[in-house]
């Protein structure tokens, strides 16, 4: 029985030919060897380079809407008013009771709350305006969109309706020319409102509807929402993979209790799944060109193994008289063929990281969304590339190695070239 330090020289040894055998085959056919890495390495670095930039498109939208738009849905009232549904009711408007039916039917949702929105005069001094007004909630007025950037906020009377309290976009302060820390009064519908702060423009919004009013939801109710109605529906989602999850349950509640085409939607919802479906298509854009590249490099792979092979003939023959196993010699054509994938995997791979930088620049001007696109570097990137050449390259090598295996040894024993 042999000692374990045979064993293990054996083995050691074995290694080092299998090494060798690799070795002298990547280098028997350097130049062809080295277009086929180029290709490969091109494959690679679009297949990252995709990765890298469409997740960091991905995140930089959702971090943009999320916080600053918002991550809810907002259904209005109106459209269609003659559903059979609707035939009892005074008005068209949002019940209390629609509010409570979607509430109780809506599962895993962050916040359901009921909003105002509106557009009313306002007068400063001498200025006159016709302005946006929002009516948010206690639990709404926590969203970022609603946090004042300056100023304190609303009080907690304010909430309850009893002062009037509101907060100005920074169009809106300086629509009107407001000084904030003065906390000055201004008219809303001649209804006189405290200014406690000054929140931020809502992105992607027209210049029109940038100055914007925020007040209290009670004091909303109170002046301007009829009798028996509470504005709008606004419900947001944990995340954004519940996100058509919430709104398809939202539509689904709202008519089951009004009839279909009795309202209508409106959200970030829209600006996300747009934004999405322009990542998406670059993700699948870069995926096919990068596989197609890689399938190129495939058959670049196939060609050197197969000419490698051919002319090392006369050398496997020898080595297999000499004592050499049919599967040292499979070993080494395989691991040639998935050294190679690998290799231009890494090298792709390593021209990503150091150009994606400049690669998103140039084309942060295709998604209007994105102010700025920066790559993540997160594990597909780097795992996707090296996973898909590494196993082209060696699947590329199965050909070559079986052609190796039917070798006939004498015959190239007694083959000169």
């Amino acid at each position: 029985m042999a000692s374990p330090k045979a064993t293990g020289d054996r083995i050691a040894a074995r290694l080092v030919c299998l090494l060798s055998l690799t070795g002298q085959g990547m280098w028997s056919n350097r130049f062809q060897l080295s277009l086929t890495l180029m290709t490969m390495a091109v494959g690679s670095f679009a297949l990252s380079l995709t990765f890298f930039l469409g997740e960091g498109a991905r995140i930089r939208l959702w971090q943009d809407m999320e916080h600053l738009m918002g991550d809810w849905v907002i259904a209005s009232p109106g459209v269609r008013q003659d559903s059979h549904l609707l035939e009892t009711r005074l008005r068209p408007d949002f019940t209390p009771e629609d509010f409570t039916f979607v509430k109780d039917h809506l599962k895993d949702v962050r916040l359901v709350a009921p909003m105002f929105q509106a557009t009313e005069p306002v007068t400063f001094r001498s200025i006159n305006r016709v302005m946006a007004v929002d009516g948010v909630t206690v639990e709404l007025s926590r969203e970022p969109l609603f946090l004042p950037i300056r100023g304190r906020g609303f009080s907690d009377a304010g909430h309850q309706g009893l002062v009037w309290e509101c907060l100005l976009t920074k169009s809106a302060a300086e629509a009107l020319a407001v000084t904030i820390e003065d906390e000055p009064t201004i008219f809303i519908d001649g209804r006189p409102f405290q200014v406690k702060g000054v929140t931020q423009d809502p992105p992607g919004a027209d210049d029109f509807f940038k100055a914007r009013i925020t007040v209290p939801y009670e004091s909303a109710n109170v002046l301007w929402l009829p009798s028996g109605t509470i504005g709008d529906i606004l419900v947001a989602w944990t995340n954004l993979e519940k996100m058509d999850e919430v709104v398809s349950g939202l539509r689904s509640s709202l008519e089951v209790c009004r009839g279909p085409d009795t309202f209508f939607l409106s959200s970030s919802e829209f600006k996300i799944q747009k934004s999405r479906s322009i990542v998406a298509n670059f993700m699948a854009y870069g995926q096919v060109e990068a596989l197609f590249c890689i399938g190129i490099a495939f058959i670049g792979v196939m060609n050197v193994m197969l000419t490698n092979t051919a002319r090392r003939s006369r050398e496997f023959a020898i080595r297999i008289s000499m004592g050499a196993r049919h599967s040292e010699i499979l070993a080494a054509v395989l691991s040639e063929s998935f050294l190679l994938g690998i290799s231009g995997a890494l090298i792709g791979v390593a021209l990503s990281v150091l150009l994606a930088p400049y690669v998103g620049r140039l084309l942060q001007s295709k998604i209007n969304e994105v102010n700025q696109l920066l790559p993540y570097y997160g594990l597909k990137g780097f795992l996707y590339p090296i996973l898909v050449c590494g196993l082209a390259g060696l699947i590329a090598g199965v050909i070559p190695a079986a052609k190796v295996r039917r070798l006939d040894v004498l015959a190239s024993l007694r083959n000169d070239t």
